[in-house]
């Protein structure tokens, strides 16, 4: 999450998506970047990759790299 702030800082709307998981069990996504200002344009692409990428099932127990 920490490469969207300075997209959001220039007005350019990022979303990410899950996508699946490593063999490791840790999660994989996609960083969507979209046109500045033009948010909802990218909510809309964001849904159609949403509902393209149905598979995507979380993880069922947190992999213990990401337990503090």
């Amino acid at each position: 999450m920490c490469y969207t702030m300075p997209l959001n800082l220039t007005g350019n709307p990022v979303v990410v998506i899950p996508i699946g998981q490593s063999k490791e069990g840790l999660p994989i996504g996609i960083q969507v970047v979209g046109k500045r200002w033009q948010d909802m344009s990218l909510l809309a692409i964001a849904q159609k990759l949403t509902e393209t990428i149905d598979s995507f099932q979380p993880p069922s127990q947190l992999h213990p790299m990401l337990k503090f």
